[in-house]
């Protein structure tokens, strides 16, 4: 029997959540800005380094669906608690890290932790709080996410210039430790537990197809796209994917994804696509900026820190008024709107060069935070509250798994754009801190400013599809 709750409950269930939301951004937004010093530390080069983000995102997106789905099944409570658990292990070995590979393990550790409790986040506060304040309690989870992503780039650049890169992992380990503290004393785990059997085959062949389609992604601008590996990978994506589309549709309510979701509930549809692309338009936004910042026009750690702080700021200030605003009027207009700005910010980030000042690079950041802000917490009320209770988890693991394939494919796409337009070479030189160059540091602008247009013709794309997903009416939870 479920222990009664009393009136604070649900307000105790989103401060652990908000408490935990900040712990994975926080995590990504502060390694964002010691990339450059990791690097040339470690003697990485820019293939390498960016797998310093990248397998972290990767390992949460394959993981994200099936553990989301398994949370449906089980029960959240203990499901978030190992989470952290696994996110500071992980957290702890990324500081003792010696070498390149030993780092990119311990980040897939960390996303393993990290899969956990961003499957089920958002599921605990929907499940807490009833349709009139979802999008305000989704708002307030929001701007502690921002929280810790504007805390993240300061904070970086403070620890890694006093301390060494290794300390920016060890400001997990006290979250971590709080978070399952409260979390285990608290949270009452009241999810509908069903006797369906988890769904192996979807679980791994949606992995499969996931992993085999960013991996392809990401050494394409290393071995070229005619490469048989790349060409392999794509190829085994798309088989597995066909087969898990198949699958998921013959078992019905019994799959790992009910394809209903997708075909059959167009705001669901929508808003998890339009997830998908604006975190592919503007996520690697940071990670170009920092080398940026540093390589091109000459910053500190500390001086680029501030000025990456810019955009989760306001994330942060406008999300919760975004959310407010979506319970009573919808998110069709307000999710829209955010992508368009989006897509004006970086649009102004494509005429960068190389003696623009900081402070344009700020009032371009600060767009583009704004439109984030007024984004993320309409999207994502609309998309929770349009299944039905006991499809939450599946529902909280779909579009967390957009927004980790969306900062995956953003990393590999601009990575891959600037490559091109540049050269490797360019771009290992420059990435590393090696002797660059006015020709090669300009040849990376120039690939830097086609990244960032790109980005903007995808934010375009999204709220596009964005403004089709209905009216305000539809944002209902069904029962």
């Amino acid at each position: 029997m479920t222990p009664p709750k009393g009136r604070w409950y649900k307000w105790e269930v989103l401060l652990i959540a908000c408490i935990g939301s900040m712990m994975a951004p926080l995590d990504s937004s502060i390694i964002g800005v010691s990339l450059p010093e990791i690097s040339q530390s470690l003697g990485m080069d820019y293939a390498s380094v960016i797998w310093v983000p990248t397998a972290y995102l990767v390992t949460i997106a394959a993981l994200l669906l099936s553990f989301g789905r398994l949370s449906d099944m089980i029960g959240r409570k203990w499901l978030y608690i190992i989470g952290f658990g696994i996110f500071t292990a992980g957290s702890v070995a990324c500081s003792f890290s010696s070498d390149g590979t030993q780092l990119i393990a311990s980040r897939v550790s960390q996303g393993v932790g990290g899969a956990f409790m961003m499957s089920v986040s958002p599921a605990l506060i929907t499940a807490a709080f009833p349709g009139e304040d979802r999008g305000k309690a989704l708002g307030i989870n929001a701007l502690f996410v921002y929280v810790g992503l504007s805390m993240g780039p300061p904070l970086g650049g403070f620890l890694t210039d006093a301390y060494g890169w290794p300390s920016i992992f060890l400001v997990n380990i006290p979250i971590g430790i709080v978070v399952v503290a409260l979390a285990a004393i608290v949270i009452k785990d009241d999810s509908r537990r069903t006797h369906r059997d988890f769904d192996i085959k979807g679980a791994v062949l949606f992995s499969v197809a996931l992993v085999s389609f960013l991996l392809a992604l990401t050494f394409a601008e290393e071995l070229g796209w005619s490469s048989i590996y790349v060409l392999g990978g794509l190829a085994l994506a798309i088989g597995a994917g066909a087969v898990f589309a198949v699958i998921e549709k013959g078992l019905g309510e019994n799959a790992m994804l009910n394809i209903d979701l997708i075909t059959k509930n167009r705001l669901f549809a929508a808003a998890n696509t339009s997830a998908l692309l604006n975190y592919t338009a503007f996520f690697g936004v940071n990670f170009i900026i920092s080398f940026y910042l540093q390589r091109v026009l000459s910053l500190t750690l500390v001086e680029t820190g501030f000025i990456l702080l810019v955009m989760p700021v306001m994330m942060a200030i406008f999300a919760p008024i975004s959310g407010w605003l979506s319970d009573r009027y919808g998110s069709r207009i307000l999710a829209t709107s955010g992508m368009l700005i989006i897509s004006f910010g970086l649009l102004l980030l494509a005429t960068l060069n190389e003696s623009s000042d900081p402070s344009q690079v700020m009032a371009m950041l600060l767009i583009i935070g704004f439109g984030m802000g007024v984004f993320s917490s309409p999207n994502t009320s609309a998309i929770m509250g349009c299944v039905r209770k006991d499809q939450l988890g599946q529902a909280s693991g779909v579009l967390s798994t957009m927004r980790t394939v969306g900062q995956s494919l953003s990393l590999a796409i601009m990575g891959a754009i600037i490559s091109i337009v540049a050269s490797p070479g360019i771009v290992t030189a420059v990435f590393s801190g090696g002797d660059a160059s006015l020709v090669e540091i300009g040849e990376f602008v120039d690939g830097m400013r086609v990244a960032f247009f790109v980005g903007a013709v995808i934010s375009l794309v999204g709220a596009g599809i964005s403004s089709v997903r209905g009216n305000s009416s539809d944002d209902s939870c069904p029962p």
